[in-house]
């Protein structure tokens, strides 16, 4: 039987958007498919849907996004797929069958995202959930690094960050294991693959970056360009109650131009905030895509922002760069809000290798194909490309396929590790082990 869908979002738009082609810049169908329509499959790529419609209101065919920013428009039935309905194992954010989001066919090009509010192992820290994946880093300068924090949310955040590194590694390699894996960070902190690496032919720059605040912990990898990634809460009071007074205590971040579109939002001083945390974001983003980090005078980059295409309004922006008052065309962002009911915002950077700040070379050794080998049509052709929505994973789906599978979950359950704090595992059983 062929797949069917049914349409879960645009609940208060009247539907959701539907072009003539699979491209987003494809020309809009005047008439929106209806939530609670179910639509026939006849072609997936990717998040775009190519569809024929079987019940509800709207176009009878045409070309639909599954998901926005994370957030369903589109959800599969059961047993549509000519296979028995099997019992949901993971909270993976697409089929398998049709994406591998983790693991060996997942690409280059990760955007993973981690809410740790969802994520509550027992015993916290102590307990023996959180230790079986500390001690699936093997660096043990790193888990010391995660056990240094005081508080349990912010070791979750540094725990589940360096599984993030480690399993978008093991996916660029074709590994189901961390074995072999190994993980360093240049003088300014940014975490890099030193060995084994990626296919040259295929990913000859591969990098990858982390970032977490709040309830997220973010992940964007690319395998031409580098990439730089960060998350910002909206929060705008510290942890004693008080208002941030952002204004002043940032005033030398932000240029004129950009101050002025802070105050465009207002009067509200949320709303203030809302727009001065998008402009936070990207520039850390831009320093930690280059790898100074907050070294960096954060008042020399501006940027300038447009609504992306193919999004709901307010919700992702694509935004350029100007150093100086100089517009730098070799980079390029990508802003998303992140779902849920706590606003977060993200932004992921892609950018040139000239502009690394690497002083002891070891990353920059790394990347195996220089800044001078690209065309400059080449070049824009890696900033332009798609730059993918967020996938939310569980915490289980960064535990490597060979130690979630049948055998290792065995061993867990004599030691009665399932039974007091591994539900994660049980959440990803590997399909291919024998029963």
């Amino acid at each position: 039987m062929p797949s069917v869908w049914t349409v879960v979002g645009g609940a208060d738009k009247g539907g959701i958007l539907v072009r003539s082609g699979q491209e987003l810049s494809s020309p809009a169908k005047a008439e929106r498919l209806s939530t609670g329509a179910k639509v026939e499959e006849l072609h997936l790529s990717g998040d775009r849907l190519h569809f024929k419609c079987i019940s509800g209101t709207g176009p009878e065919d045409g070309w639909v996004s599954i998901r926005i920013s994370g957030k369903d428009l589109l959800v599969k039935e059961p047993g549509h797929d000519g296979e028995p309905v099997k019992e949901a194992k993971t909270a993976l954010s697409l089929p398998i069958k049709h994406r591998e989001v983790v693991g060996p066919s997942s690409g280059y090009t990760h955007r993973w995202a981690v809410n740790i509010d969802s994520w509550k192992p027992l015993g916290g820290a102590e307990g023996r959930e959180f230790q079986f994946l500390l001690n699936l880093i093997k660096e043990e300068v790193d888990r010391k690094a995660v056990m240094r924090f005081k508080f349990l949310e912010d070791q979750k955040r540094a725990l589940v960050s360096r599984l993030l590194v480690r399993q978008a590694s093991a996916s660029s390699l074709n590994m189901t294991n961390f074995n072999d894996i190994e993980i360093k960070r240049t003088k300014g902190r940014k975490p890099f693959l030193a060995q084994p690496l990626p296919p040259e032919d295929e990913a000859p720059n591969w990098n990858v970056n982390c970032s977490h605040e709040g309830s997220w912990v973010v992940c964007a990898s690319e395998p031409h360009v580098i990439a730089g990634i960060d998350v910002a809460e909206l929060r705008r009071k510290r942890k004693d109650g008080q208002p941030i007074d952002f204004h002043n205590v940032f005033k030398d971040n932000l240029t004129f131009k950009e101050w002025e579109y802070v105050k465009e939002h207002g009067p509200c001083h949320d709303r203030e905030y809302e727009a001065f945390s998008r402009f936070w974001s990207a520039k850390e983003a831009f320093v930690k895509a280059r790898g100074d980090g907050l070294a960096y005078p954060l008042g020399k980059a501006e940027f300038h922002w447009k609504p992306l295409a193919g999004h709901e309004m307010g919700t992702a922006f694509e935004g350029d760069v100007h150093i100086e008052g100089t517009h730098s065309p070799r980079w390029r962002f990508v802003q998303f809000r992140m779902p849920g009911d706590s606003p977060h915002w993200t932004t992921v950077g892609r950018g040139p290798l000239t502009d690394i700040v690497d002083a002891h070379g070891e990353f920059t050794k790394t990347l195996r194909k220089p800044q001078e080998l690209f065309s400059d049509v080449e070049w824009q052709a890696h900033l332009e490309s798609h730059s993918p929505h967020f996938d939310v994973l569980p915490v289980a789906a960064l535990v490597p396929q060979e130690t979630r599978c049948r055998r290792m979950l065995r061993r867990a359950a004599n030691s009665s590790l399932e039974s007091t704090g591994l539900p994660l595992l049980r959440a990803l059983r590997c399909t291919e082990c024998p029963p």
